[in-house]
């Protein structure tokens, strides 16, 4: 399990790197396109269709590292009234289909950029299907995001555990249990203070 958490946190670098990379050219470039706009008075054509493609890989390649920590925003009412079972079969069921969603954008998406080969980048000699080559490479990472929760999942479940084992209705109540033993803590506190000054 060591080496494929190792497997795969190089694989999340990679990824990341990536999206770093298109982060810092996008405001690099945009810097240069503005200074020289206002500044010396031309306009460099290939800059915003590079911003542009920056952007594309950056936003469809963090979204889909966000997988592997599990930071997408996503409705959890549900986990306040269904039972842990249900809870854990919907959140299975998720992991499914977005893992599904990631073959379509791996598949569909190259055979998109394919097509999109005829057509060229204003203001630049590259094809349109760099910017659409976006979607598979998205596609791929979401995928393998998606491999390394499954096989986390079945290495907890082979060893008794689950990954949802705690629903947030359970976090609630240990919330308030937590603060209800605080308090009464502090109450004690307060009382062996009150008898050393009573002592005294």
């Amino acid at each position: 399990m060591k080496y494929v958490t190792k497997f795969f946190d190089g694989v999340y670098w990679f990824f990341m790197f990536l999206c770093k990379i298109c982060f810092v050219g996008m405001i690099t470039i945009i810097a240069i396109v503005v200074s020289n706009r206002y500044i010396f008075k031309t306009n460099l054509v290939w800059g915003e269709p590079i911003v542009l493609i920056c952007m594309v890989y950056m936003s469809l390649v963090s979204a889909a590292l966000a997988i592997r920590k599990d930071t997408h925003i996503r409705m959890s009412v549900i986990d306040y009234f269904a039972p842990k079972k249900i809870v854990c079969i919907c959140r299975g069921a998720a992991h499914v289909c977005i893992f599904g969603f990631g073959i379509f954008m791996l598949t569909y998406g190259w055979m998109f950029s394919l097509q999109a080969k005829r057509n060229i980048l204003t203001g630049t000699n590259l094809t349109s299907m760099w910017l659409y080559l976006a979607c598979p490479m998205a596609g791929l990472a979401l995928c393998l995001m998606e491999i390394e929760r499954f096989i986390n999942f079945c290495y907890r479940v082979a060893h008794g555990r689950t990954l949802d084992n705690v629903t947030l209705a359970d976090e609630s109540k240990q919330m308030v249990e937590s603060a209800r033993k605080d308090a009464e803590n502090q109450k004690t506190i307060i009382q062996n203070k009150n008898s050393k000054k009573g002592d005294k």
